[in-house]
Parts: structure tokens; C-alpha cells; sequence
């Protein structure tokens, strides 16, 4: 080993600097900083040893290869040319001067070198005065993301170890697997109820046993990273709290665990907080599939769902910087993954798009070039997907003016400024375009205005139900005992349906006859009196107060006699109906249909609405027969928005394509489902009926006015900026 370095204590190797002697006759190389550590990586793909430079003081590492490697071990009191010749003296390598100046750049770009002369500080301090941020852009980055260090962990990481290294993880991880099946097989009996325990729970107490459920998972997620780093001699800087636009989460500092060489102890600390986080969903699971109903349950349930959704669809995601990226990058062993990938699909654009003669960064064969680009191009629109749901979150969590000013934040520092800062690259080497590329992007540009401002889209589209257009629920107009019960199916208008009574109508009609008598009977013994007079006329007002009363109770007891309001066919008797039964008030009992016609009622949402009129033709289908179309038209268009759903067999908890959301229970009331979005009912009429002649849900599509997509767009943000506009 050459005199410029020495071993640390740790094993890895220490840049030491060139010690300081005359000016030689040759411009000496810069000094390096003292205080950097070299030590041994994984080796690249191909084979090829690497290494890690770590610096110390920002915890940053970088990874440099065999020709750079050489070059630092013989750094020490050599000019440019002694370097390389004594390089390639003492070595297999054959490298040159441009690998030396190479080197020199990548060094002062990171800060990698020590500030040796006056000359060198003053470029140090225009580099920092050049990437000195305004105000502005500071409050901006620390809104977004900022971390609160809380804990230095590494102490009592350290005294854990010996009781987790007593544990067969094999035989856990082969338990929790197997309870994890069995769970999952149990709410496969139990599927309805789960889901619908998943929309019961979408209230302002079920989003705070969610928010609890989390942060004890995350909890567990990020101590899980912490002990494995720890059982593999990482040390856990600190953990603490990130905020990534005022959203709170957990996160451990396991950025030494690039010192590890073997790939796959940097996969495993990767993965330890997935692997916890499902053994925690699939205990859970099991768990809420055995328990009985109570909090215990529903914690459980809070737990389950939170683990198993966060889990596989954010910390498993490889598209942002999560536990699944850095997996993806050990797997790949390609460090920094998102910004070499997105550096080749720029570069593929480049040469795609604008015929750029531009060099690949780096050099990958071709299947893996692709593969790369590929996933560059995904992220870059899932990036665009999350980035637009933070913005609404952002805009619908906070105060209207403060959440419209964060959400135009987040939309053009995330996808504006990214966007125009490659359009100013594109401009500047816009000589390097041919004339006949340049007539081709603007005809790309021109069909893609036509395709914003030309007024083709016409269709509207909704759902709805398909039913006979006479159609009445029958049920008892209050509690009363069934007398009879039909005996047929077909009936005509004014026929008896059912036969109800009443004992408390009885009784009450009963108790009000005999007043009424009462009265009478005083009335007839006043006769000769002299004061009789005055008593009469108090006594024939509470007579006449009696009858009406008995009167009353006669028509109510004539509405317990349920007649067919239409001709038609009486269906869903409940079987559990018969003489001497009693039913609650409005309990469905039947549904009389007249089968001679038919009619369909829709659902278009609001931005639709000044889309259609009455009269404009409409296509219909069974959601069960996507073949089958039907003819029809508009008949009428509800003024005002639908609240509640007319069937059940439309709501989304009971499989039907209309979402709607728990209404909290109001005194008196019971709690009920509500429509989620703004929709509006349309009724239509059918030229043909549709091949079933049953109740179904349907999908009508609706020949509406034409309209630009920048038309709609520009139409919308009018709406809500004049909904929006009270602030």
C-alpha cells in the first residue's frame, strides 16, 4: 500500500492527504480531504471490483470503480504525468490523462478535495453562493420535506441483539406465513362482511382508528430497519419524524448501510420493514377473522388494512423512494436508480424526438437500455399521478386560499419545472434539428391542438337501472298484524292485496265509540235543566271530538287493507309472511310491476349535464350483456341532484357501479348511504325492450352536444372557480 493512505481501525481504507513540500517544477494534483473513507463494494455487474468513497460529513457515499480506485491509492506526491505512469507500472491497467482529469472533475464537483490555497476557497464560496437558495425556494423545500430527528436508537438497538439472535427466523417467518394463508383463506369466506366493514368504517372515528392503526405499524416498519441494520453492524444514526407536505412519517437513517459489501444484507435492511409490516396484516387478519365484534375486532380490522394497503401499493412501489426502490436497486445493483434511468430516457428523447447525435450516459446493453427507459418513463407518470393526488389532498385538507396557492405549488414545481427546464435544453441546441424533423414535430404539435380545440367528444356515459315503469313497494303503512296473505300473482287495479289489522287501532276505535255514546247520554239527561244549555254545547263538542276520532280510526284501519294501485304481477313476497305475523311499519312486504313497460333511470355526473337535453338519442346495455345495445330516448332530467340511490343493486357496498358514502346517524334517524358524487337522474324511454324482463343495472351511453377537450377543461375550472370563489 502506497504512503497516501492508511487503514482505519474499522478495516476500510483512509485518504489521507499529500503532505505538504515545495512546489515541484509540475502543477502537483489537488489535495484531498482528510477526513474521507475508502472501503471495499460489491462488485459492478460485469464483474469488475468496486469501492465506496463515504464523506463523513454529509453521510454521503459514492461508488468508483478499478481505474479510480488505482488512481487514489497513488494520488500522493504525484503530478498528472507520475501519476499515471506509475499507475500503470504498478498495475495491469493502462489509463490516461482524460481518466486523471475525470477524476480531478468528480472530486470538485462533490467537494471531495481540501481548500489547500486562498484561490481554492473563493471557488468554494461562489459554488455555495451560486447554489444559495432565495427564500422562496427554502420555505418551498422545507414544505414539502423536512425531517425531525427524535432518537439516537443505536444503544439499546445494541443491547436487543443478543435477545433477537435467539430467535429462529426461518421457523418465524415459515409460522407467520402459514398464519397469514389461513387468515387470508377465512375472509375469503367472510368477503362481503369485509367490505363492507371497509366502507362502514369511512367515518370520522373509523379515519381516526386508521390513523392509530398506521402509526403503530409504521412504528413497527421502521424498527424492523433499525434492528436488522443493526444485527448486520450498521448504525442507526437516528430515527425521527418526515414530513413530506405536512404528512407525517416515520423514518430510520440506515444510510451507512452502503459500507456493506454483501448485496444481499443491504436487501435484507431494505426489506425488513415490508416483512414486518405483512406479518403484522397477516396476524391481523387472522386475528379479526376469529375475534368477536367489538373494538378489540375492529382494531384489528384497522390494522389488517392499513398494513396490507400501505404496504403493497407505497413502501413496496419501486416508482418513488421507498422501501421498493431501494430493493429494486440492490436487485439491479444499480445505485441511484431513478436519476441514471431518467438520465437515459432524456437522452432517448433527445434522440428519438428531436434526432440529437447525443451520447448514451451509460453504456448498458441494448435489452437492458430498454428495460431502463421503460421504467424512467413509468415513473416519470406515476410521479405525475401522485404528485396531482397530493395536490388535491393538499387543496381539499386545507382552507380554500392556502390550499389553491399549494396545490398550484405542487403542480408546477413538480411537473412545470421539470418539463421547462428540458424545453430549454431542447431550445438551445434547436440548430442541431434537421428541417425535415422540424416539419414533422409541427405537424405533431398541430394534430395535438386539433385534438385539444376540435369539438368531437359527444358521448356521455352513466349508469343506471332497468325497471318496469309502473312499479309500487308495498308495505305497512304502521306496525299491524297480517290477516291474509295473497294466494295469486296477477292483479287488478283496486284488487286486495294484503289484509292487516290493528288490536291497538281496535281498541282505540273501541274506547272513542264509547266516549262518543257517553257524551250522548249526558247530552239526553241535560233536557228540563235550566243551566243545560251551557253544558250541552261543551258536551257536543267533546262528542263531536269522539266521532271524529273514532272516524279516523276507521281509515286507518281501511289502509291496512292493501290494494293494487295498477294492473300487475305481484314479486318478492317474503316467504316468512302469514296470518297472525306482525310487520314493522314500511318493511317491504311485495313489489307489484306492470310488465307492459319498461323504462330505464340514469346517472350522469354534473359536468355532463348542460350536455344533454331532452329528446337526444340513447344507447343502453345490460352491465351483463356487453353485446346487446338498445335503442331510446331522453323522456326528463331531474333539476336537482340525486342524494339517495332508488335500488340497492346500484350502490357500490352491494356490487352495484354507483359509489356512495355512509351518512352519520342524525337523531331520530338511522344512518343510511348517501351518493358520493353529484349525479343527476335522466329517465328514458326505450324503442325496444332489453332481452330480460327482470330489474337489472344497465350502462347507457347518450349522443350528447359535442364538445373540445380545452373546452371542458376550461369549463370545469370556471365551475370551480366560481364554486370555489367564498373562499
Amino acid at each position: 500500500m502506497s504512503d497516501g493512505t492508511s487503514v482505519d481501525v474499522t478495516g476500510a481504507i483512509r485518504l489521507k492527504a499529500p503532505p505538504r513540500k515545495a512546489p515541484p517544477r509540475k502543477v502537483p494534483l489537488p489535495p484531498i480531504r482528510d477526513e474521507l473513507i475508502l472501503f471495499a463494494a460489491a462488485p459492478n455487474e460485469d464483474g469488475t471490483p468496486a469501492w465506496m468513497i463515504q464523506d463523513p460529513v454529509t453521510n454521503r457515499f459514492y461508488r468508483i470503480g478499478w481505474i479510480d480506485f488505482e488512481l487514489l491509492v497513488h494520488w500522493a506526491d504525484n503530478d498528472v504525468a507520475s501519476l499515471v505512469r506509475s499507475v500503470n507500472e504498478q498495475t495491469p491497467l493502462n489509463v490516461t490523462v482524460d481518466d486523471v482529469r475525470q477524476l480531478s472533475k468528480f472530486l470538485a464537483d462533490n467537494q471531495l478535495l481540501r481548500l489547500s490555497t486562498p484561490a481554492d476557497v473563493a471557488k468554494a464560496l461562489a459554488r455555495a453562493q451560486g447554489m444559495k437558495r432565495s427564500f422562496f425556494e427554502w420555505l418551498l423545500h422545507n414544505y414539502l420535506f423536512f425531517r425531525l430527528p427524535l432518537v439516537r436508537p443505536q444503544r439499546w438497538l445494541a443491547a436487543l441483539q443478543p435477545w433477537l439472535a435467539r430467535i429462529h427466523m426461518p421457523l418465524v417467518a415459515g409460522v407467520i406465513g402459514l398464519i397469514t394463508l389461513v387468515g387470508m383463506y377465512l375472509v375469503s369466506r367472510q368477503w362481503d362482511v369485509f367490505t363492507h366493514t371497509l366502507v362502514d368504517n369511512m367515518t370520522l372515528t373509523g379515519m381516526m382508528g386508521y390513523a392509530a392503526a398506521m402509526l403503530f405499524a409504521k412504528t413497527l416498519h421502521e424498527l424492523g430497519h433499525a434492528l436488522v441494520a443493526t444485527r448486520y453492524g450498521v448504525r442507526v444514526a437516528h430515527m425521527g419524524v418526515a414530513f413530506l407536505v405536512l404528512l407525517p412519517m416515520l423514518y430510520t437513517d440506515t444510510g451507512e448501510s452502503w459500507r456493506l459489501k454483501d448485496s444481499r444484507q443491504r436487501l435484507a435492511i431494505a426489506a425488513a420493514g415490508i416483512s414486518v409490516e405483512l406479518a403484522l396484516a397477516g396476524i391481523a387478519t387472522l386475528v379479526w377473522t376469529l375475534a368477536p365484534d367489538g373494538a378489540f375486532r375492529n382494531g384489528m380490522f384497522f390494522l389488517a388494512t392499513t398494513s396490507w394497503v400501505l404496504t403493497l401499493a407505497i413502501n413496496a412501489s419501486p416508482f418513488m423512494r421507498f422501501d421498493g426502490y431501494f430493493i429494486a436497486s440492490d436487485l439491479m445493483d444499480l445505485p441511484n436508480l431513478h436519476e441514471r434511468s431518467s438520465a437515459l430516457a432524456r437522452t432517448w428523447m433527445r434522440r428519438s424526438l428531436l434526432g440529437f447525435d447525443e451520447k448514451w450516459p451509460e453504456d448498458f446493453p441494448l435489452p437492458k437500455r430498454r428495460a431502463l427507459i421503460g421504467f424512467a418513463l413509468f415513473t416519470w407518470l406515476y410521479r405525475l399521478t401522485v404528485f396531482i393526488g397530493i395536490a388535491l389532498l393538499v387543496y381539499y385538507f386545507f382552507f380554500k386560499l392556502l390550499g389553491i396557492l399549494l396545490m398550484a405549488l405542487e403542480l408546477v414545481w413538480f411537473i412545470g419545472k421539470p418539463v421547462m427546464k428540458e424545453l430549454e435544453v431542447w431550445k438551445k441546441r434547436r440548430a442541431e434539428i434537421s428541417t425535415p424533423r422540424r416539419w414533422w414535430l409541427a405537424g405533431i404539435a398541430l394534430l395535438a391542438v386539433g385534438v385539444l380545440v376540435f369539438p368531437f367528444s359527444s358521448r356521455v356515459s352513466g349508469y343506471g337501472w332497468f325497471h318496469a315503469q309502473n312499479q309500487q313497494l308495498i308495505h305497512a303503512p304502521f306496525a299491524a298484524q297480517i290477516v291474509s296473505v295473497p294466494t295469486q300473482r296477477q292483479f287488478k287495479t283496486g284488487e286486495v292485496l294484503f289484509v292487516l289489522e290493528s288490536s291497538m287501532l281496535s281498541i282505540a276505535q273501541d274506547k272513542s265509540r264509547q266516549m262518543a255514546q257517553a257524551r250522548g247520554s249526558q247530552i239526553a239527561g241535560l233536557l228540563g235543566l235550566p243551566d243545560g244549555e251551557a253544558q250541552r254545547q261543551t258536551l257536543n263538542s267533546q262528542k263531536a271530538y269522539f266521532e271524529a276520532e273514532e272516524k279516523m280510526s276507521v281509515d286507518e284501519q281501511a289502509r291496512l287493507t292493501l290494494r293494487a294501485p295498477f294492473d300487475g304481477e305481484l314479486h318478492d313476497v317474503d316467504h316468512g309472511l302469514a296470518p297472525g305475523v306482525w310487520v314493522k311499519p314500511r318493511e317491504p312486504l311485495a313489489i307489484l310491476v306492470d310488465r307492459k313497460a319498461w323504462v330505464i333511470e340514469a346517472y350522469i355526473a354534473e359536468a355532463d349535464l348542460d350536455r344533454v337535453v331532452v329528446g337526444q338519442a340513447v344507447r343502453a346495455r345490460l352491465l351483463s350483456d356487453p353485446m346487446a345495445w338498445t335503442g331510446g330516448h331522453i323522456e326528463a332530467i331531474d333539476v336537482s341532484r340525486t342524494l339517495a340511490l332508488p335500488s340497492p343493486m346500484l350502490d357500490a357496498s352491494n356490487g352495484g357501479p354507483i359509489a356512495t358514502v355512509t351518512e352519520a346517524a342524525r337523531e331520530g334517524k338511522e344512518r343510511s348511504q348517501v351518493v358520493r358524487d353529484a349525479l343527476f337522474r335522466v329517465r328514458i324511454a326505450l324503442d325496444e325492450p332489453l332481452p330480460t324482463n327482470q330489474v337489472s343495472t344497465v350502462r347507457v351511453s347518450i349522443e350528447g352536444k359535442t364538445e373540445s377537450i380545452a373546452s371542458s377543461a376550461l369549463r370545469k375550472m370556471a365551475s370551480v372557480f366560481i364554486r370555489e370563489s367564498g373562499f
